[in-house]
């Protein structure tokens, strides 16, 4: 076993050394332009495909006019396109770009162009081409690509699912490998997070760094292993224009394929207060892109600060200024919405929605809560405890791993969600597929805590007659104003706990997922790949597109990692004597709810390529990277890894499974409501 250990390092160094010498030695790839006052921003993508139609999209850097979409058999239709600014696209003093620098929260003007082809038939694919008029009069075409609307009945669709992209290293190599694999896909399904700070322009667009190249690989490692790849460039294939040094391109998958998504805790900033001055934990900070970024409160508690100061803030009672207000004080999904055209068929538009493309009726759920620390030292406003300095000022709390929208089952959205699983189109389709960020299972650090509402302790009094408040939020403002108001000033602790009983996908979600013949729940979050299965139902979160933010495992062959080791004021306070949280309710290892994973069922890359002496359960490297593939012909899921420290190595099939086809059954008599459809 040591001389196979031996061996497989030998491997591992000689491919790093390959994989240094191709990143360093190879030419250049020849660069194109990508924005400014003479080139597209982007490629062309797909949108909000219907039975005869599709949307496209592209941005420039200047408004521009005669912005156009030419198709078909010798790109004989034209449609002109409608244009917008982007309200909130910045740059700021971590902005990483090519010869521009930012020393504050700016603008960076960026339009959007969107035109809709119409006509089209369902299996036929259709060349196609968009043009734009710069300021100068000079006309600027993309490349040709080729769309299709959505599929008629058992029409196959080949649907990559995945996730997190977050300007993380390894996109670029998955992105490419999905093409070199299996070609072009038909759909992508993204479970949320596309970048790290929506509002940072070059996130999406061009991000670069030329100290990336000061690092241009380490043992073991991809090679330029600080590179924090541009969205676009990564998912268009277009990355080597923006670093011609890197050794992946990317994919040339969206320009060909529409983008279904989902909100993310990465899709909702926080408190826009650019380059004000902000109180933080007893100091005085100014706010950049970051912070703002990390910085959401509950929009019930900005609607109950703005209802104590509406007169002030708004004396002309204007319905449109005291919206703003509100998001501005909470948080907002502005980039979401204005980047994607998404089905608006849910009560919050585009927030959540559910549609029928052919055998699949997807349903995308927003299940996103905040990101927080989980250390609990007076000096953290985390998961489980506020700043210490701040106990009696809660216009500078967090509220724990708070909501971004509620969907248990007193909520608009899981009302909206039984009425849509009820419907026509989800009982007849061949597959019900449910996509949403929050890992709802598994083994990373982001599936503990559960997915539970926050139970606020409050303790507050003299110590020696000290009481204490347990409240869940949300709040009314009635029960604000009568129970946190009066004890504010005397406040000691608050403390977040989130117990497993109480996990609301668990108890409220799963099992209508179940009772209605949900075959797949997508999910993503904490960059890993793994998965597992109750009766039907196939949990999988395929989000290792990105650096692993780790699995926590151990069986009886031992302990693989723990979660968050870094956390270990946390950690250190469970394993006291006197835990002020109750330790089985945040495991260190495995499924909070025991749901055990599933190995891979083909080969396993932990073993194969990382090495590891047995097989593990899932994939957590940031060497390997992941990739799936729904196909709707066959309803298989199938999984693939890939090592990014080796180039020219083959990309491994590693799991594969078959979803449950056939409709729902409804108990006898039900009434199914319509959904609104396209």
């Amino acid at each position: 076993m040591k001389k196979l250990r031996l061996v497989a390092l030998l491997v591992l160094a000689l491919m790093a050394v390959a994989t240094a010498t191709l990143a360093t030695s190879a030419p250049a790839a020849s660069a194109r332009p990508i924005g400014g006052p003479n080139a597209l921003l982007t490629d062309p993508f797909l949108q909000l495909p219907t039975r005869d139609s599709v949307r496209v999209v592209w941005f420039t850097e200047f408004a521009g006019s005669g912005h156009s979409l030419s198709y078909g058999e010798g790109l004989n239709r034209s449609a002109a396109a409608t244009s917008s600014r982007m309200s909130r696209m910045f740059e700021d003093g971590s902005s990483r770009m090519r010869e521009r620098s930012f020393t504050q929260v700016t603008e960076r003007p960026v339009w959007r162009h969107e035109a809709i082809a119409t006509g089209l038939t369902p299996g036929v694919r259709v060349p196609y081409v968009v043009s734009s008029v710069n300021d100068a009069g000079s006309t600027i075409r993309s490349e040709q690509f080729t769309m299709q609307p959505l599929p008629a009945a058992n029409q196959g669709w080949k649907i990559l699912l995945t996730s997190d992209q977050q300007n993380r290293l390894m996109s670029p190599a998955n992105f490419q490998k999905v093409m070199e694999t299996v070609g072009q896909v038909d759909a992508v399904f993204l479970a949320g997070d596309f970048v790290d700070t929506p509002h940072r322009a070059s996130e999406w667009f061009d991000r670069y760094d030329a100290t990336w190249l000061n690092t241009p690989t380490q043992m073991g490692r991809p090679a330029f292993p600080n590179t924090r790849p541009a969205f676009f460039p990564a998912f268009q294939g277009n990355y080597q224009d923006v670093f011609p040094e890197f050794p992946y391109r990317g994919g040339e998958i969206l320009q060909n394929a529409p983008l279904f998504g989902s909100i993310g805790n990465h899709e909702a900033p926080g408190r826009w207060r650019p380059d004000a001055p902000v109180p933080v934990n007893g100091a005085v900070i100014t706010a950049n892109l970051d912070f703002m970024d990390g910085d959401p409160q509950p929009r019930w508690y900005a609607e109950l600060r703005y209802e104590q100061q509406k007169a002030t803030i708004n004396p002309s009672n204007d319905p449109a200024i005291r919206e703003q207000w509100i998001r501005n004080n909470s948080y907002e999904f502005t980039q979401y919405f204005e980047m994607w055209s998404h089905p608006d068929n849910g009560p919050q538009g585009e927030s959540y929605y559910a549609y029928r493309m052919g055998d699949v009726f997807l349903i995308s759920m927003n299940v996103s809560r905040v990101w927080r620390t989980w250390n609990v030292t007076e000096n953290d406003r985390g998961k489980f405890t506020e700043f210490r300095s701040e106990l009696n000022n809660p216009d500078n709390w967090g509220f724990g791993d708070m909501w971004f929208e509620t969907y248990g089952v007193d909520s608009q959205q899981y009302t909206w969600l039984k009425q849509v699983l009820e419907s026509p189109e989800a009982r007849s389709a061949k597959y019900r597929v449910v996509m949403g960020h929050q890992t709802m299972f598994g083994l990373g650090d982001n599936a503990v805590p559960v997915m539970a509402d926050p139970v606020a302790l409050i303790t507050y009094g003299d110590t020696e007659d000290a009481q204490q408040l347990t409240v869940k939020w949300p709040l009314s403002k009635a029960d604000w104003e009568a129970k946190i108001q009066p004890i504010l000033g005397s406040i000691t602790e608050v403390r977040y706990k989130y117990p497993v009983e109480a996990d609301v996908w668990k108890n409220d979600i799963e099992p209508l997922l179940r009772q209605h013949n949900v075959q797949l729940v997508h999910a993503g979050h904490s960059h890993v790949w793994n998965r597992a299965q109750i009766g039907n139902l196939n949990y999988i979160e395929s989000s290792n597109v990105g650096n692993s933010f780790g699995a926590y495992f151990s069986d009886n062959q031992g302990v693989w990692k723990v979660r968050v080791p870094w956390a270990n004021s946390f950690w250190q306070d469970l394993a006291s004597g006197n835990p002020r949280w109750n330790p089985a309710d945040y495991p260190r290892t495995g499924d909070a709810h025991g749901r055990p994973p599933i190995q891979p069922t083909l080969a396993n890359p932990m073993r194969l390529m990382e090495g590891t002496s047995r097989d593990f359960p899932f994939v957590d490297s940031n060497n390997v990277t992941a990739f799936t593939i729904f196909d709707t012909a066959t309803g298989k899921v199938t999984s693939y890894a890939f090592d990014t420290r080796n180039p020219g190595s083959e990309v491994l099939k590693f799991d594969e499974f078959t979803l449950a086809s056939g409709p729902a059954q409804a108990p006898e008599g039900r009434i199914f409501l319509p959904v609104v459809s396209r």
